[in-house]
């Protein structure tokens, strides 16, 4: 069932309203809580650690 026109219209606006996080209040949430936040990868570099987890999955079966 997909939303009616209305429903959309409504959402965009209350989007359009809603804050953004900047980049440093990311960084700023994540050392908070503890955590690295990774940029994003390249395909080339995502594809070789997808393949690094499945080999050691294998392996550890």
């Amino acid at each position: 069932m997909k939303p009616s026109p209305e429903a959309v219209a409504w959402g965009k606006r209350q989007a359009s309203k809603s804050p953004r996080w900047t980049d440093a209040k990311w960084n700023e949430i994540g050392t908070i809580l503890g955590l690295t936040l990774a940029e994003e990868a390249s395909d080339d570099q995502a594809k070789a650690e997808t393949s690094a987890v499945v080999e050691s999955w294998r392996d550890a079966a």
